[in-house]
């Protein structure tokens, strides 16, 4: 079947890329870029995962967390407004060219993800649409087909259990464990939620004279009978430890529990005086309750006194059966008058009764109204004070006669805990400050009210009222923050005495068994309810085992397949090394533990081998190798059309590059996928561009020379080139080192400046052989005096060359390291020699 592959690729914007789009075009199936580290060759790779994913796997694999990389794929420099984008012109598996393209439309934040959309020819599509042009991902992270050294390195630097997270998605089973962690996500609904009556009984079992009552039901539900026999007992056992005898009812064994706790309590701290009552809830008063008093007010103006007075007098007129049926005038029943009560008057009266009956009823509905408002506004006040600690309530002599002052607190709690006072009093001082301001607003809002009530008739204070009631509202709201507010340190404090008090007065443990007699029948719901998680709970665990058994079978028969892909690359790789792959399966027993095998043997054939973990046995080198096997091999068998390599060869393993670059690269080929190899190892991008000649590989070249035009990109296989790209590099370095470093490059950039300026007159004369090759073992010294006589464009150019030498020549010994604005003139003079002759 016919792959796809990548004809063109366009970046702007992306990462490293700045506002001047970078375009690569692939000739064939072979690309090598090449480029020193932080030029962008990372972001090169990663601009290929983003049009294919809309994200890129780094985030999620090397983050300590996502927000680090907040607004980290639209480049820093690039100005407002420019677009970022990624466009590929793809060749699909029907043989016709599409382009693609994903434009980022909101970059990473600190809590989102980045959001991006993706066209086809022009057309909105779905990752669906790149289906259909043979472009298949895999499962995540890793689901485009690029590989990186960021990766590689996650993995080998990652714990156990993250390794293997990496590698089940990297193999694509890491649906086995999201399943099984799905059906273990149950143990947390299968886990008794915390009760604080459970805990509560827990501290209860604790008191010496209880205990032996009640630690049974630590592990048993009693039946609430047991419980509160047991309770009863528990409370006669404290009675007479404490040299009383215990009367015989439970509720009068309770009380007497109670009295003994406040007494023994109270001689060193009455703990008491912090109680309060929970602040019921309460909210003004809906709309339509104003307008209900506004609509009286209404319909109070629309009749007048003397008419509402009369209005009863009215109506029972209108109900004679001689004034009802009138249908002329008649002598009038009230007064006597003769022919005074005409049909025109009996309907006047009839229209004065209508208006009172909408009078009368809106009159009601107002005091209906205005007699819970009153009431309302009195329970709020009281629960306010309710909800104030009790010591604030009491007068200051009732606090003085019980001991409940502040050097009180102090003293016990010491001076580490002055903070924590400090803290409470001021909470407490706001809380103060916050209820006055309600009941000021109450007091002021019921005196409306009641005055309203009492005179209907003169009532108009609807907006004052209404007003009333929002001040009361906003000061209620502000209380119960002040109140949350206070809350805390007072717990805090409390706590504190609570711990010395329960020490002091031999009684912890006391008030929790106290409160759980007061309701067993809730105490034991919580026990019924901590026995059927137990249950539950149990029963999971044994679900999950069955579960772990069936995906460690799965595992094993598909790493087994997986293992004979791997074995290939790993065996093109390393071949006949005594130390090699042998196959990747999950350990037995172990769900997060995926072992990579390794064979150890002496005999050339791999006979008779040991086997150790690679990550023990293997070098950083086997390792890389392994990635790299592990990788290929997927993209075998997902038949990607396309892989990308980001450095996929440690520049110091020799051995290594020279199998990847003669093996690795032409198995790939003859599979027909297209290969894009980004290296920072020179050496590697040169060996490939003459290996592959003839299949007319496609040779790159990237720098980062301005951080505010971003990354550029050259297609080229000038070598030239490629020595003052590096030597400008080095040379913009603020250590010596890299100066010396830039100096060799130029002085060696000069050397085949020189070889070429000669091979180009050689040819000229005929000698179609002349080749680079005749002047390997010549330096700089011995081929500028042979170059100088051909530098004729003006009498300035032969100098230029010959300062080069004397420029260069202390980066080549031992002598001063030339300094980095002489680096700059001679580099700019080979560049213009070479750009003026050749």
């Amino acid at each position: 079947m016919t792959l796809c592959k990548i004809n063109k690729l366009e970046i702007q914007g992306f990462r490293a890329f700045g506002r001047n789009a970078q375009t690569l075009e692939f000739p064939s199936l072979l690309a090598a870029i090449w480029g020193p580290n932080s030029q962008g060759k990372t972001s090169l790779a990663e601009a290929v995962e983003f049009l294919l994913t809309g994200e890129i796997v780094r985030r999620a694999l090397m983050a300590s967390g996502q927000d680090e990389f907040a607004d980290s794929l639209r480049n820093a420099h690039l100005p407002a407004g420019a677009e970022v984008f990624v466009q590929a012109t793809i060749l699909g598996i029907d043989g016709k060219e599409y382009v693609v393209r994903r434009t980022l439309t909101t970059d990473y934040g600190k809590k989102q993800e980045c959001t991006t959309a993706l066209t086809i020819d022009g057309v909105a599509d779905e990752e669906a649409g790149l289906a259909a042009l043979g472009i298949r991902l895999s499962q995540p992270p890793l689901r485009a087909p690029v590989l990186a050294q960021h990766t590689l390195g996650y993995v080998f630097s990652a714990r156990p259990q993250d390794r293997a997270s990496y590698f089940k998605a990297l193999l694509e089973v890491a649906d086995l464990d999201e399943f099984r962690s799905q059906v273990a996500a149950l143990e947390k609904e299968a886990a008794a939620p915390e009760n604080p009556l459970l805990g509560k009984f827990t501290v209860a079992v604790s008191v010496p004279a209880a205990a032996q009552h009640l630690k049974p039901f630590l592990l048993k539900v009693p039946s609430e009978v047991e419980l509160t026999a047991s309770f009863s007992s528990a409370f006669k056992g404290l009675i007479e430890a404490n040299g009383e005898a215990a009367p015989p009812g439970d509720d009068e064994r309770k009380a007497r529990v109670i009295a003994l706790l406040t007494e023994k309590q109270a001689k060193t701290f009455p703990l008491k005086g912090f109680d309060r009552k929970a602040l019921p809830a309460w909210a003004a008063p809906a709309p339509a309750k104003f307008e209900t008093l506004h609509r009286f007010v209404e319909e109070r103006g629309k009749v007048d006194a003397e008419v509402r007075r009369l209005a009863n007098l009215f109506r029972e007129a209108l109900a004679l059966p001689a004034v009802h049926e009138a249908a002329h005038a008649i002598d009038c029943p009230l007064c006597g008058t003769d022919d005074s009560l005409t049909p025109e008057r009996i309907a006047l009266l009839r229209e004065r009764v209508a208006d009172t009956e909408a009078f009368q009823k809106a009159l009601k509905e107002a005091r209906e109204l205005l007699g819970p408002m009153t009431t309302g506004l009195s329970n709020l006040e009281a629960a306010l004070g309710e909800a104030m600690p009790v010591f604030i309530t009491n007068p200051s002599q009732f606090r003085r006669a019980r001991g409940f002052r502040v050097e009180r607190i102090r003293e016990l709690l010491g001076a580490d805990a002055n903070a924590e006072i400090s803290a409470w009093l001021f909470s407490l001082r706001a809380l103060a400050r916050a209820r006055g301001r309600v009941v000021a607003a109450l007091r002021g809002t019921s005196g409306l009210v009641k005055k309203c009530a009492a005179d209907m008739d003169g009532f108009d204070e609807c907006a004052s009222i209404e007003k009333g009631f929002d001040s009361i509202a906003e000061a209620h709201a502000e209380f119960v923050l002040a109140l949350t507010a206070y809350s805390t340190p007072e717990e805090k404090v409390r706590a504190g005495l609570q711990a010395i008090v329960d020490v002091q007065s031999e009684t912890a443990g006391w008030q929790e068994l106290i409160e759980l007699a007061g309701n067993p029948a809730a105490l034991r719901s919580a026990m019924i309810e901590r026995t059927a998680y137990a249950e539950a709970a149990k029963e999971l665990t044994q679900a999950i085992k069955q579960i772990d058994k069936g995906n460690e079978t799965v595992l094993d028969e598909k790493f087994g397949d997986l293992s004979e892909g791997v074995q290939k690359w790993w065996d093109i790789l390393r071949p006949e090394e005594h130390s090699f792959f042998d196959g990747v399966k999950q350990r037995p027993g172990a769900r997060r533990t995926i072992d990579f095998k390794a064979g150890l043997s002496i005999a050339p054939d791999r006979s008779s081998p040991q086997f150790r973990d690679v990550v023990a046995v293997f070098s950083m080198s086997q390792l890389h190798c392994l990635g790299l096997a592990l990788f290929l091999a997927r993209a075998v068998n997902e038949k990607a059309g396309f892989v990308v390599l980001d450095d996929p060869i440690l520049s110091s393993d020799e051995d290594y590059r020279a199998f990847f670059n003669a093996m690795v690269i032409e198995e790939l080929a003859s599979l027909g996928m297209q290969v894009i190899v980004l290296t920072q190892d020179q050496k590697t991008w040169k060996d490939l561009g003459e290996r592959y000649l003839h299949q007319g590989v496609g040779l790159f070249q990237i720098d980062l020379r301005s951080p505010a035009d971003g990354s550029a990109v050259a297609n080229t296989a000038d070598d030239l080139e490629t020595k003052f790209m590096k030597a400008e590099i080095l040379v913009r370095g603020g250590h010596p080192s890299l100066h010396k470093q830039g100096g060799e490059v130029i002085r060696d950039a000069a050397e085949r400046f020189c070889k070429e300026m000669l091979i180009k007159e050689r040819r000229a004369k005929g000698e179609a052989a002349a080749s680079l090759n005749d002047y390997s073992l010549k330096n700089l010294g011995h081929l500028a005096p042979l170059v100088e006589p051909l530098l004729t464009g003006d009498p300035s150019h032969p100098g230029k060359l010959r300062a080069l030498g004397g420029a260069l020549n202390p980066a080549k010994h031992d002598d001063a390291i030339p300094a980095a604005g002489v680096l700059k003139v001679a580099l700019g003079d080979l560049r213009f020699l070479k750009k003026t002759y050749l």
